[in-house]
């Protein structure tokens, strides 16, 4: 039995060592392997990153630009053959037993299965901001992965062979929204189990050069307000109904019939009200909490989602 960890970096040398030592720091039954994909680096990044593999820690490889998202996807592709699989930022610190506690989880199930956990809000400096990235336990149920009210963060995220050979049997989506949403909905989408622990297993640092983060209300609580009206009122780069049509597109003969029709109609939603409506008075689509439903159900309504 073994296990990937897959981290992509791009011009991360400042927080770089901090997460890799915390990965290497990791207590596992079986061992690991830690592979990184940089996406370009003109930092001195692929300096940190040759100092480890000269001390037989890591292996890692540069390439071509692709961009966060498909600099994950290509890693997982590039790198069959595990057993199990981890995705890692370039920027964040694990806790001790975040590997083990994912692999214990999943170590049994046969069919496609995603472990994801809680993370715990931190400045640049680890100091804490007073709250994890899930308030209360998310729902991952079908409708509410597909409409994005529900992602599992990659970062935190542990899955095994029989969901990734499907990520490297089959090309890759043209546009997708990002790696741990193509991964999650194709979780879903081909009836995989999700499982969700709410325990931070690791501390996501908010910092200005992070591609993806949050702001939370200790932070700047009139920000966080403008930031719910804009997600409300603006068309985002790549839409849920993109996104979907996609990975129906791609991953079609491994999608049951049913969920092939809950995603017909999350595609439809674009243009139709009634297929809007239809998702809009789902009872089943719902985020971690209620502000975060409605913030997501009007975005539907008014199709800027």
């Amino acid at each position: 039995m073994r296990l990937a960890v897959l981290m992509a970096t791009y011009n991360g040398e400042k927080y770089l060592r901090q997460q890799i030592d915390s990965i290497l720091q990791q207590k596992t039954d079986i061992p690991f392997d830690l592979i990184i994909r940089d996406d370009g680096s003109t930092d001195a990044t692929l300096e940190i990153l040759e100092s480890y593999r000269a001390q037989g820690s890591l292996n890692y490889y540069a390439n071509e630009n692709l961009g966060a998202a498909k600099n994950f996807i290509q890693l997982l592709r590039d790198n069959p053959g595990y057993d199990f699989y981890a995705y890692a930022d370039q920027d964040d610190v694990w806790e001790p037993s975040k590997l083990q506690k994912g692999l214990t989880k999943i170590a049994g199930m046969v069919g496609p299965a995603i472990y994801c956990t809680n993370s715990a809000l931190v400045d640049e400096n680890l100091q804490s901001l007073g709250r994890n990235t899930h308030r209360e336990k998310p729902t991952y149920n079908l409708v509410s992965i597909l409409c994005l009210a529900c992602c599992a963060q990659g970062c935190t995220s542990v899955f095994n062979s029989a969901l990734a050979k499907v990520v490297q049997t089959y090309h890759v989506p043209e546009v997708f929204i990002m790696h741990d949403s193509l991964l999650t909905c194709l979780c879903g989408l081909i009836g995989g189990s999700i499982i969700y622990d709410h325990e931070p297993s690791m501390k996501y640092r908010m910092h200005g050069t992070n591609v993806f983060g949050m702001i939370t209300a200790k932070q700047n609580f009139w920000l966080v307000i403008k930031n719910r009206i804009k997600e409300i009122t603006t068309k985002p780069k790549v839409s849920m109904y993109t996104q979907a049509k996609n990975l129906l597109d791609t991953y079609s003969n491994e999608i049951p019939p049913k969920n092939k029709r809950l995603c017909q109609t999350v595609i439809c939603a674009e243009h139709s009200l009634r297929a809007r409506l239809q998702l809009v008075f789902n009872k089943d689509l719902r985020h971690d909490t209620f502000n975060k439903t409605i913030t997501k159900k009007l975005q539907i309504l008014l199709g800027n989602d």
